[in-house]
């Protein structure tokens, strides 16, 4: 979670906030952990630029979750 923080400027508990509402999930089935971390997609960054256009936009957090189903 710290590399994608580092890299989409994101905050760490804004991506596990993200992540329980279900508009970020992490590699594979269920949890996808290498030790005690999460590992993310690289298309993660692009969502999370989604999700802060949405937000810019006026949209809440449930109605662009909404946009991703």
């Amino acid at each position: 979670i710290s590399e994608v923080a580092r890299r989409s400027g994101v905050a760490a508990s804004a991506l596990r906030y993200y992540e329980r509402k279900g508009l970020i999930s992490p590699l594979g089935s269920g949890v996808a952990r290498q030790g005690a971390r999460r590992r993310f997609a690289p298309q993660v960054l692009d969502r999370l630029a989604l999700i802060a256009l949405g937000q810019a936009a006026g949209f809440t957090l449930d109605e662009i979750r909404g946009m991703f189903t």
